[in-house]
């Protein structure tokens, strides 16, 4: 997970709010394609792309995070790096959420060396930040197979958010299970299942898909105090990547019969 740190700070680099995701897109796609079968932009501008692993006889699994940022980016502003920790030096930082894409590329670059064995889908949205337009313009037919979906898109750091507030459930409980477990596995076994707010994890559970929503290592989003871990992100490549290694491993979904 060498390339994770440059690469978050390469994306920090990118002004882009919504409705203006295009330079995102051109920075993220070429490095799709090195990585998965298939890399195209969808009639909405979200930037897509699937891959097989193995025979492909296993869950079909999404991989989500938004390209957008809030308004607040300084266009004069500096990353800055202390440890760890990346932060603007004026304004936002706009983490929330390349964090999570940043996350999600590193499990695209490292999941071929675990025993998932199934189908990988990648949806980067556009204008989640302004209603979740980007998820819910999705092409349907694309979705109708797909498992769970997992959003990276949570502040803070190992939570699996399994339902907005007590509105809306994401998944079935054996889904947030599942996770628990395997962040015990990999030796965090405080990875909790919580509740959360709103993200794109609502557009996929409404549409009957098991989700979760991450913890993507950034804190105080959309405030001038927004920083992120990249610890914290390297925590989560960890978990997603033993959550399909166990799955390959089992020859099994993540449930059995499950709806939410």
């Amino acid at each position: 997970m060498k390339k994770l740190a440059s690469e978050l700070y390469d994306l920090l680099q990118i002004i882009a709010p919504s409705g203006k995701e295009e330079r995102v897109v051109h920075y993220i796609k070429p490095k799709m394609e090195k990585w998965l079968d298939h890399v195209w932009i969808d009639h909405y501008g979200n930037l897509l792309g699937e891959r097989q692993y193995g025979t492909g006889t296993g869950p079909t699994i999404l991989l989500s995070a938004h390209m957008d940022s809030v308004d607040g980016v300084e266009p004069d502003r500096e990353v800055l790096r202390e440890g760890d920790i990346y932060y603007s030096s004026a304004g936002i930082l706009g983490a929330d959420d390349r964090a999570g894409m940043a996350i999600v590329m590193a499990v695209i670059r490292n999941l071929g060396a675990t025993a998932f064995n199934g189908k990988l889908k990648v949806a980067f949205t556009r204008e989640e930040e302004i209603g979740r337009r980007g998820s819910q313009a999705l092409d349907m037919a694309w979705l109708h197979d797909v498992e769970v979906a997992i959003v990276v898109d949570r502040r803070g750091n190992r939570d699996i958010v399994t339902s907005f507030a007590d509105v809306q459930p994401f998944c079935h409980p054996s889904v947030g299970q599942f996770f628990e477990e395997a962040g015990r596995m990999c030796g965090m076994p405080d990875w909790k299942a919580v509740r959360g707010g709103i993200s794109d994890a609502c557009t996929f559970a409404s549409y009957g898909i098991n989700s979760v929503n991450l913890s993507a290592g950034y804190q105080y989003e959309h405030t001038w105090d927004e920083f992120v871990s990249i610890t914290s992100c390297k925590e989560t490549v960890q978990l997603i990547l033993a959550v399909l290694d166990l799955a390959g491993k089992r020859g099994v979904g993540f449930v059995n019969q499950a709806q939410v």
